[in-house]
């Protein structure tokens, strides 16, 4: 069974939790802190896709509902 993505808040969160371990940290660990911060380019990105497919929709209803 495949594994579910996770929601949108779910990866929003993960999101928040990166740039605050960043804004925690004195000294970061190189390798730890490149890890984190591809990882929060992933999902900054899937983040802004789903908001763009989101806006498309609600464009969609709009102009159905316009006619």
């Amino acid at each position: 069974m495949p594994k579910k993505p996770p929601s949108f808040a779910q990866s929003f969160q993960e999101l928040e939790d990166i740039t605050a371990w960043f804004d925690s940290q004195e000294n970061v660990d190189l390798d730890q802190g490149l890890k984190k911060f591809e990882r929060g380019l992933e999902l900054a990105g899937q983040l802004k896709k789903k908001l763009s497919e989101v806006e498309n929709k609600v464009e969609e209803i709009k102009k159905k509902f316009a006619e």
